[in-house]
């Protein structure tokens, strides 16, 4: 799964501030709505703030996945948000703080499925370190979606052009073992902190 393919420049905020963990909710909703993600904003924020309400969705590695499962959400997306100074996100041992959030929307249609692949795909590729520092020090938007597997203009333009100039181009299979094995030990670490509670 490509994470690019589920989310847009419009949908990012770096350097982001919050009052607090609902600010940010909110803020993030508004995104999505903007987007034309949502049929209805507040029906999705009720969503994701009953979720909130059963369980905390701070996953520990400065890193919150605050998400919603409504029928008001037209197709799976998700917005994020790096924020500039930590903030406080209830965690499984009281608040913790947290400088990446996910605010995830799904259909309920794909409940099972896209949820946890999504799920499954950012954990997996957070669990390196190299990759939260990546994030972490984008300076746009724009940046942020390339290092989530987005094409910058410059990268389209070369493959744009070598496509059409041969007549059959070879795609190599994408090597995930890497992502498995660590998507393994990290299932293991988020299982115990209550990751697939958030199912």
């Amino acid at each position: 799964m490509n994470l690019a393919n589920l989310t847009s420049e419009n949908l990012i905020l770096v350097d982001a501030v919050f009052e607090d963990r609902i600010d940010a909710i909110t803020k993030m909703t508004q995104l999505l709505a903007d987007e034309g993600k949502l049929s209805d904003q507040k029906t999705f924020f009720d969503a994701v703030m009953k979720r909130e309400h059963e369980g905390p969705t701070a996953l520990g590695e400065e890193l919150a996945v605050p998400h919603g499962k409504s029928e008001a959400v037209k197709e799976a997306v998700f917005a994020a948000a790096f924020v500039k100074d930590d903030l406080q996100w209830q965690g499984l041992d009281g608040d913790e703080p947290v400088k990446m959030i996910f605010l995830l929307a799904i259909p309920p249609a794909e409940a099972g499925s896209t949820h946890m692949e999504v799920l499954t795909e950012l954990t997996s590729s957070l669990v390196e370190d190299e990759f939260r520092e990546q994030l972490l020090k984008a300076k746009s938007a724009k940046e942020v979606l390339t290092l989530f597997g987005g094409e910058t203009a410059e990268e389209a333009e070369v493959e744009s052009t070598v496509k059409s100039s041969t007549e059959t181009l070879a795609t190599p299979v994408e090597d995930h073992s890497s992502k498995a094995y660590y998507a393994f030990i990290l299932g293991g670490i988020a299982i115990a902190l209550g990751l697939f509670a958030l199912m």
